[in-house]
């Protein structure tokens, strides 16, 4: 007789665990090192205590500057609510708020917007799954609709994105004045050319998709892997419905401006309370820069990235107080975003319609 090793034939327990430890390391990691930035930012006067209480005294300022940031949630679920829409995956209104702020929190609580993104898709994908329908051509909902919303959280991202490089062009001609030689040189052309660089790439990618109804150069190689292929070609389809689409597009990049002129508006409002002396159109630069390198996924919330960040840039307009502008706005951000964590405890559910999930046909204007 012949005895086997107990759990011959699956990993053990230890095994499956190190990616996962692994991971939460990496998280521990990179929290320890940003709380440690913003320690040696206070300990150096950067971040300063004084300032920061005192900015809260001034709530004709800092108050205003709090509720357009609450209002920000409420134009971003109107971006992604349409977009889902528009591949008619009709899901209640207050569903949809509830999963994207469930997604805020866990972007702002690990840092990168994959995990929130991933969790959202995955909200939107089940419960759209649960009430059936087909597709235009018949297929199970099962199938259609994970493409579909992937190619919605994919666009909105994308749309959140435009503005930002707008701005910072806009920004750019709005302080060429002000700037000398030498900091034209150091900051004009580089910054000119990344905001030129993240512009054009979506409008080619608009072109691509607008013009190919499917992209045959891709999904040939993809052709031994028949699910990726089934997959990636259901995506494509969404993004050539999107782009086909030129009233949505329009009504996309409308409340992606109104979204970033909320946050520009509100860093200008803790500015004033703050007592920033910096001119107005340096914000549209300095601004959307600084919220560009907090997207980097290093720490939760830019923890530390932020105040580094918004500290090197507003000095260039003669303040110290860039930390402290970020340390007010970032706040403000995580009270804002802890709503997502009591809607992840007490999820939102609510009746649905019949074939909530049927992708649309492609709607040309």
């Amino acid at each position: 007789m012949v005895f086997e090793p107990a759990g011959r034939g699956s990993p053990q327990p230890a095994k499956r665990c190190l990616p996962y430890l692994r991971s939460v390391g990496v998280q521990a990691l990179k929290f320890f090192a940003a709380t440690g930035v913003v320690v040696y930012l206070w300990a150096r006067g950067d971040i300063a205590w004084e300032p920061l209480w005192n900015s809260l005294g001034r709530w004709e300022h800092s108050l205003p500057a709090f509720l357009l940031l609450s209002a920000m949630p409420l134009v971003q679920f109107w971006r992604w609510q349409s977009l889902l829409r528009a591949n008619r995956l009709h899901l209640p209104h207050r569903e949809v708020f509830s999963f994207l702020m469930v997604s805020k929190f866990f972007n702002m609580a690990f840092p990168g917007y994959i995990s929130g993104d991933i969790l959202r898709g995955f909200y939107v994908s089940r419960r759209a799954s649960e009430y059936g329908g087909t597709g235009d051509a018949g297929e199970p909902a099962a199938r259609v609709v994970p493409p579909a919303v992937v190619a919605s959280i994919v666009l909105d991202r994308i749309a959140g994105l435009v503005p930002l490089f707008v701005l910072c062009l806009i920004g750019l001609t709005g302080v060429w004045g002000s700037l000398t030689f030498a900091m034209a040189q150091r900051i004009l052309l580089p910054v000119g050319a990344f905001a030129a660089v993240g512009l054009l790439a979506p409008v080619l990618l608009f072109l691509l998709t607008y013009r190919r109804p499917q992209p045959e150069a891709l999904l040939g190689p993809l052709g031994r892997w028949p699910r990726l292929e089934q997959f990636v070609s259901s995506f494509y389809e969404g993004a050539h419905r999107y782009a086909r689409n030129l009233k949505l597009i329009r009504n996309i990049l409308a409340f992606s401006f109104l979204n970033q002129g909320l946050a520009i508006a509100s860093f200008i409002l803790f500015g004033s309370a703050l007592r920033i002396d910096a001119p107005l159109m340096s914000y549209f630069l300095l601004v959307p820069l600084g919220l560009l390198v907090t997207a980097v996924p290093v720490s939760p919330a830019g923890l530390g990235v932020g105040q580094v960040a918004f500290l090197a840039l507003f000095h260039l307009v003669g303040t110290s107080q860039g930390a402290n502008l970020f340390t007010l706005y970032m706040a403000s951000y995580i009270v804002i975003n802890l709503t997502g964590a009591l809607l992840y405890l007490f999820p939102v559910h609510a009746a649905m319609p019949p074939h909530a999930a049927r992708p649309a046909k492609v709607q040309t204007e």
